[in-house]
């Protein structure tokens, strides 16, 4: 996974879960030793979780390791459950003998499961197995027919390819050589754009001191030293990542004149920040904003598909005494993907964090916006892995939707991203910066993006017919 690509260990994590299966004598073992392989799987996967709990003030240190291992424990039941169901399937149907067959049908097993993962309470797409190939754009490009899941299938085919055979392993060279090659030849050159100019600010402020009231006036007047370097005449739109706004914004919050004096002439600041909807109403929304140079606010997108526990306690409002006993407040659910129309401004889909990594849930059908905009706080997870897999995941985006992606983020990753997944620019871990970028052209709609899973569906429909179908003599 990234940011590492050990392929070599991806090929042996696959082979070992495969033969795990193949040996177990029962369904039931099946699945008990899918679960242990993905209790390993996700501990190591999800280990950069541990980070946020030691962020001050808000310090749950004791909590992390049994919370991401009770979490490694339940995302293990879905290999578990795909084992599970392609062993019972096996044992039905006695003409599944050949390793082809059987490898295929576990294959697809996996992809349902993965699939579930991805939307069963609220779901939890992280690391799907597709992001494997990420380390290639060209191989990349499948996703734009059938999404990460089917790319997910493609992947575990390959990766499993040892344990069928020699020929097996002849046959996914020879597939990956031809993937490749024919990727290469769908990505197009983002050369010759002449979309408008956009300043992404990657202001670096640690999370331990963004919510520190003493240091807001600090952190703001960084974003606005970063936010006017010189060239800012020319830029049409300045971008802030997650709650930059180191406050709560009020609808005629006494901070939108100094907000506007970084809105370039004629353009916009959009920017992350925490709103109310004013004291006669209760609540505070995760949003984007969009501020023009009259420090007006012409538009707003609230967070819709919040963390649970991070940002939202289930049943926060029925249970408030619990909620504040554990020292949580809630953010409240927007209404889901919108595409922002602004004067002078392609459309745009506005993501905020975590909502980059659903697939088919971050464009409104029937609204295709013109570019993708993710803003996100990395900040609560340090140095480790999570970021640059958080980024991976928003590379998926712009390739299933044939779209730019433009990211804004706290401490990193800042990247702005072509409707084939390059990273044409981006600030690195750690780093305050800017980057000024013409916006990359946008793509015809994609397959996926016009039907979403239901090119998934098709696939794996057939792939299963492939399985199933029987020869008679």
């Amino acid at each position: 996974m990234p940011p590492l690509y050990w392929l070599p260990l991806a090929v042996l994590g696959i082979v070992v879960f495969v033969w795990l299966w193949d040996t177990a004598p029962t369904p039931g073992e099946a699945l008990l030793r899918g679960w242990a392989w993905g209790l390993g799987h996700f501990a190591v996967g999800s280990y950069w979780i541990l980070e946020a709990f030691w962020v001050p003030p808000a310090d749950y240190g004791p909590l992390g390791l049994p919370s991401v291992a009770g979490l490694a424990a339940l995302l293990g039941l879905f290999p578990g459950l795909a084992a599970f169901t392609a062993r019972r399937l096996v044992g039905r149907w006695p003409h599944l003998g050949g390793r082809y067959r059987r490898l295929l049908l576990l294959a697809v097993c996996w992809t349902v499961t993965e699939w579930v993962r991805g939307h069963l309470f609220t779901g939890y797409p992280w690391n799907p197995l597709g992001h494997v190939l990420a380390f290639a754009v060209p191989l990349l490009q499948s996703a734009a027919l059938f999404g990460v899941y089917g790319l997910g299938t493609v992947t575990f085919i390959v990766l499993a390819a040892p344990a069928a055979g020699w020929r097996a392993v002849a046959g996914a060279l020879v597939f990956v050589a031809a993937v490749g090659v024919g990727g290469q030849v769908v990505v197009g050159s983002s050369a010759g754009a002449d979309g408008p100019l956009l300043r992404i600010v990657q202001p670096n402020a640690p999370q331990a001191e963004k919510w520190n009231p003493a240091l807001q006036p600090v952190h703001l007047r960084r974003l606005i030293e970063l936010s006017r370097r010189d060239g800012l005449e020319r830029v049409s739109a300045v971008i802030w990542p997650e709650t930059a706004v180191p406050f709560v914004m009020e609808p005629q919050s006494a901070a939108l004149p100094t907000l506007a004096t970084v809105v370039p002439p004629g353009g916009y600041l959009l920017t992350g920040a925490a709103r109310n909807a004013g004291r006669s109403q209760d609540g505070v929304w995760n949003s984007l904003l969009a501020i023009d140079g009259g420090g007006r606010v012409l538009a707003h997108y609230d967070k819709a598909h919040l963390v649970p526990l991070g940002e939202y306690i289930p049943f926060h409002k029925h249970l408030a005494p619990v909620s504040g006993l554990i020292g949580r407040g809630s953010f409240e659910e927007g209404d889901g993907p919108a595409t922002l129309k602004l004067p002078g401004l392609p459309p745009f889909a506005p993501m905020i964090c975590y909502e980059v990594i659903f697939p088919a849930a971050i464009v409104p059908r029937g609204d295709r916006p013109r570019w993708l905009l993710n803003v996100t706080n990395d900040a609560w997870f340090g140095l480790s892995t999570g970021p640059y897999q958080h980024l991976t995941s928003a590379r998926l985006r712009a390739v299933e939707e044939g779209l730019p992606m433009i990211r804004a983020a706290n401490t990193g990753i800042s990247a702005v991203i072509d409707a084939y997944g390059n990273v044409l620019a981006s600030i690195d871990m750690a780093r305050e910066g800017v980057i000024d970028h013409i916006l990359p052209p946008a793509r015809g709609a994609t397959p996926y993006s016009r039907w979403g899973d239901w090119m998934l569906l098709a696939f794996l429909a057939f792939s299963f017919v492939v399985v199933a179908f029987r020869r008679r003599a």
